[in-house]
């Protein structure tokens, strides 16, 4: 059970204890408190409120995570 790359950045990888599934994202510091990460081709940018340093100009990590979790 395989999946074309160019199609999906998905994998489902066969290993000797079944199946795994991957996926890569990059992740780099801008400036400040302020990462952006790239999945596929969508870009996701994140910082930190002023509070502990950032600029307030995307949603905060935990912001996303918790989004995840609700989707």
């Amino acid at each position: 059970m395989s999946q074309d790359s160019s199609s999906s950045p998905f994998r489902i990888e066969q290993t000797p204890e079944g199946r795994r599934f991957a996926f890569d994202v990059r992740a780099h510091k801008v400036v400040r408190q302020q990462k952006k990460a790239m999945f596929a081709s969508f870009e996701i940018p994140c910082d930190e409120s002023d509070r502990i340093g950032g600029d307030d100009t995307a949603p905060p990590p935990l912001a996303y995570f918790a989004a995840s979790v609700a989707f």
